[in-house]
């Protein structure tokens, strides 16, 4: 994992971090906590299903344990160096503190597959209600508690596109002094945003790459930590402008690597590379630079995991 060096923040300068929640969980979600085991059904139907659902789950670990994957641990250090409370922007649970105990479960907004409400749905997808949904759920905290009255640091908000489209209408609706205080980081999100908030996005792109080096799933999390400890202690009482232009002057000058372009194969393919390698290859994250850097196969880190875990266990899906 790549580590740059890191200053830490004065207390007070970032109140909240709001990240995505990671597909990958450290305690494996049970069938009846993934959206697999929901009906077929209009959304209003899927929204009242799940949040009974969650009222029968049992509580696994705190959040900030249960997450895994490279861009949760991203986000933590952002938290570390920032001194700021956590947050997890799930699409199971709606805006999670990180200490909050919470079950495992398997509810994405991203990509297809078992987890994915979207495939449950019967006619159009609203993400927005979904979020809606999901944060009158017994885990979620309320967005205007994250912009207390009395509060006066910034909050950094961390997106991927499926997540922009679930949180927009939620951070259109705070107050004209909370938008002051708030910093949102991403990869082309601005058409995603309501016309209020296109200010409020830092002008982060592809050329983070050549600073911060990782995926494209992880871009967000990079964008946070690279902002919270190098752009904030540059000048932590800067405004607005004054943090969009340290983004444009950190990335000016700089090229995005080019990319060695990796074939993209069938997951039955991918099983069975898998599974050549297994006997010489220990740990998930080895076995999957294998993939892509002997192989020259592409594959997505959350869709890996779910093909490792199938391998390990015999071949029986998951």
């Amino acid at each position: 994992m790549q580590r740059t060096r890191e200053t830490h923040l004065p207390q007070g300068v970032v109140s909240a971090l709001l990240v995505p929640c990671s597909s990958r969980k450290r305690v494996r979600p049970d069938q009846l906590s993934r959206a697999v085991s929901l009906p077929h059904a209009d959304q209003p139907v899927l929204e009242t299903v799940w949040l009974e659902r969650l009222n029968s789950l049992p509580s696994r670990r705190r959040a900030c344990e249960l997450y895994g994957g490279r861009g949760f641990q991203f986000a933590l250090r952002a938290s570390d160096v920032s001194g700021a409370k956590l947050y997890t922007i799930s699409a199971g649970l709606g805006l999670v503190a990180a200490e909050t105990p919470i079950p495992s479960y398997g509810i994405t907004v991203s990509g297809r597959g078992d987890e994915c409400i979207a495939d449950r749905v019967v006619g159009r997808f609203e993400p927005a209600s979904w979020w809606s949904a999901v944060s009158r759920g017994p885990y979620s905290t309320p967005i205007a508690d994250v912009f207390p009255s009395e509060g006066t640091g910034l909050v950094v908000v961390a997106l991927s596109q499926p997540y922009a489209r679930m949180l927009a209408p939620s951070l259109a609706s705070i107050s004209d002094w909370a938008v002051e205080r708030l910093r949102i980081v991403g990869a082309t999100l601005g058409p995603l945003l309501p016309s209020r908030l296109s200010a409020n996005l830092m002008p982060y792109d592809e050329r983070l790459e050549a600073v911060f080096p990782g995926t494209r799933s992880d871009f967000a999390q990079r964008a946070l930590l690279h902002f919270v400890s190098k752009g904030l202690p540059a000048m932590p009482n800067g405004d607005l402008n004054a943090h969009r232009e340290w983004v444009s002057s950190a990335l000016s000058g700089k090229r995005m690597p080019v990319r060695m372009q990796r074939n993209r194969l069938a997951d039955e393919d991918i099983l069975a590379l898998i599974r050549r390698h297994l006997p010489t290859t220990t740990g998930i994250g080895h076995l999957l630079r294998v993939l892509r850097d002997q192989e020259g196969v592409a594959c997505e880190q959350a869709r890996f995991s779910r093909l490792y875990r199938q391998a390990v266990d015999g071949g029986i899906p998951i």
